[in-house]
């Protein structure tokens, strides 16, 4: 079972996690990859790395067959999935088994009971762990419609293989059921190799609340406290933190006692965690992750406990010197998710090329960024972590929102800013923060718009330097009237259409700079003056009504800068002309291009069909993501721009609507 080199079947930030402990513990590491990710950090950081094959994940770190090649080409004795992919895969834990190696996780026949969720459900049931109400095994609208109305709505529908927020649709009524039934059971077979569901009763409003676990093979176990992991978007988690602010000393006992006697009962091993809702001081088991969390940071951060060490320990052999009397909390900490996605437009995922990292120095990241790299519709849309610990949360708050300022992240759109505003909300601030949370609240609203608009900012001034030839000391030395062209996504105003910045030299030595939508200029224009402006490295360094301010700027080409300003960023792309990406050459045509990359799913409309402007027409998978286009419009079809299992790139026009 002793073992000295790991191979680690996983990519990007959580490859080198896992790359951190081993060495750690004196063990040599590989790396797999994908032809994506041959110039990744964790290839570069491994002792020995193996290709495994194409971008496609079923192709390269879904493979089983080629991981297993990877271990007997590197001569790894054991394999750590990491989080995603295969980590809760049971074929492949009994694969890796099979052939001789060691797993670094709980056995095959575990993971297989918990990773179906109406197993986990039933195991959980016989150890007297509280259950949310619901139901299985229905393969019909008419099973499905009859359950829901036993159960009563609102319900929700969960992938049974798997878990991740995938498969996972609410509907409160029967129309809504019998339209989301086949998505869910489309986006559970893609990630999951089965179009299986289970059906739950909604409990809005809740908490959830996940309990991390260690256990041994000898039987010993232990919990590491809970986890709040409430703020979420489309049932996947944003903000984690430890402790939860509606969990006190007597809860956490009990639902770790819990936690602890569900492990026990199935045999586990290994670090885990079993997830929760909790309402007031009622908790229902939802489902357990046999792997390690994506948020397993902030437990070891209030702990003090390296979790990926203990599993490698564990799978070795090694006892649990740990007791429960020996786990100690201290302090707060809360971990952010930085994804690659468009908050206020639905969260879209965002794809494109990293122009600019500058990790902040103040808080633990983790993460596989850098300049250069790329960021593909292949993977998860998570790019980075961002952790802090503080001896309270009010001050890990105010950590955390000074890190994401001081961070500099260029060339693609995120939710940076977003989450900056979202822990600093009234709501978040008072610990009053439940699962429906981003539902009652508008992240394109005026509350959560990053800051002065752009054409109001300094940002497009600095803009203007970042175009200028490299010579250009200043924007007045530049031109006497520039205009740039500011793009959706990244502030689309109501319309969903680009603008114009127009900035000007006056002879008084004021800069005026206002907002044009089409012909005409919105609103009044903003003069400010402008003292000094130089390049200092990557950034632009501006007196600015007697104000020094310092901004990062990338460009993208010759055409296009990016400028951060806070945990804010805006594209900017100097324009000849202005017209609307979105508005069609013929009058009566409407057009719908793609909101990212990604691969058509399905085409649920032909060519020649009428449509409402609601109908969903297509479904576009990106990030693990599949997304219904709309029509946009009521009208005929026209076109279809792309047919089913067709790579699609942002902005390609997938269909054409005639009124």
């Amino acid at each position: 079972m002793r073992f000295d080199t790991l191979l680690i079947a996983n990519r990007g930030e959580i490859a080198l996690r896992v790359i951190r402990a081993a060495r750690a513990l004196g063990l040599r590491t590989v790396a797999t990859y994908s032809d994506a990710d041959a110039k990744g950090r964790h290839v570069r950081e491994a002792d020995l790395a193996v290709h495994l094959g194409p971008p496609e994940a079923h192709a390269s770190y879904r493979n089983i067959g080629a991981i297993l090649r990877a271990c007997e080409v590197s001569g790894a004795q054991a394999v750590h999935p990491g989080y995603g992919f295969l980590s809760e895969n049971a074929d492949f834990a009994r694969a890796v088994t099979q052939a001789g190696l060691t797993f670094v996780g709980p056995s095959a026949e575990v993971i297989a009971l918990m990773g179906n969720k109406a197993r986990a459900k039933e195991a959980m049931q016989s150890a007297d762990v509280p259950t949310v109400p619901g139901g299985q095994g229905m393969r019909t609208e008419r099973e499905a419609a009859a359950l829901a109305r036993s159960i009563g709505y609102p319900v929700i529908l969960k992938a049974a293989a798997g878990g991740g927020g995938r498969g996972m649709r609410l509907a409160h009524t029967e129309a809504e059921l019998l339209a989301v039934l086949p998505l869910a059971r489309s986006e559970a077979s893609g990630a999951f190799g089965s179009d299986e569901l289970i059906m739950e009763k909604a409990i809005v409003d809740a908490r959830h609340i996940e309990i991390q676990v260690l256990c041994d093979t000898a039987g010993n176990c232990v919990h590491l406290g809970e986890r709040d992991c409430s703020l979420q978007r489309r049932y996947q988690k944003l903000v984690e933190e430890s402790p939860s602010p509606a969990v006190g000393a007597a809860l956490r006992e009990r639902m770790g006692a819990v936690a602890v006697r569900a492990c026990q009962a199935i045999g586990y091993v290994g670090a885990g965690t079993l997830e929760f809702l909790l309402q007031g001081e009622d908790f229902y088991f939802m489902e357990m992750n046999t792997r390690l969390q994506v948020e397993h940071g902030v437990t070891e951060l209030v702990t003090g406990i390296d979790l990926v060490q203990w599993q490698l320990r564990i799978a070795q052999g090694e006892p649990l010197s740990l007791r429960q009397e020996d786990v100690r909390f201290a302090g707060h900490a809360i971990e952010l998710r930085i994804c690659a996605e468009d908050a206020a437009n639905g969260f879209v995922p965002q794809v494109g090329t990293v122009r600019a990292w500058r990790e902040p120095g103040t808080i633990r990241v983790d993460s596989a960024l850098e300049a250069g790299m790329a960021v593909s519709p292949f993977y998860d849309s998570m790019v980075a972590k961002f952790l802090a610990w503080a001896p309270d949360r009010a001050q890990c708050i105010a950590k955390l929102a000074l890190a994401c300022e001081q961070t500099v992240l260029l060339g693609l759109q995120t939710n940076l800013g977003f989450l900056r505003q979202a822990i600093r909300h009234p709501s978040f601030r008072a610990g009053e923060i439940t699962t429906g949370f981003l539902s009652t609240v508008d992240p394109s609203g005026a509350d959560w718009r990053p800051g002065p608009t752009p054409f109001a900012d300094t940002a497009a001034i600095v803009a203007l330097l970042g175009l200028a030839p490299r010579s250009a000391p200043m924007v007045p030395a530049l031109i006497p009237m520039s205009e740039l062209l500011v793009e959706p996504p990244h502030d689309t105003g109501d319309d969903g259409n680009p603008y114009l910045v127009r900035v000007r030299h006056l002879p008084d030595g004021t800069i005026e700079i206002q907002r044009w939508s089409g012909d005409s200029a919105e609103g009044s224009p903003t003069a400010c003056i402008v003292a000094s402006m130089c390049r200092d490295g990557d950034d632009v360094v501006l007196v600015i009504d007697g104000l020094r301010r310092r901004l990062a700027v990338a460009m993208a080409d010759a055409m296009t800068a990016w400028v951060q300003d806070g945990a804010n960023s805006w594209c900017y792309r100097r324009s000849t002309r202005f017209r609307s990406p979105r508005t069609a050459d013929t009058p009566g045509l409407g057009q719908v291009r793609a909101p990212v990359s990604g691969r058509v799913v399905s085409v649920e409309v032909q060519p020649g069909g009428t449509v409402h402007a609601r109908q969903t027409v297509l479904v576009l998978e990106s990030m693990k993501l599949e997304m219904p286009i709309a029509a946009g419009m009521a009208g005929t079809l026209k076109r279809i721009g792309a047919a089913a299992g067709d790579q699609v790139s942002t902005g390609q026009i997938l269909m054409e609507i005639e009124r």
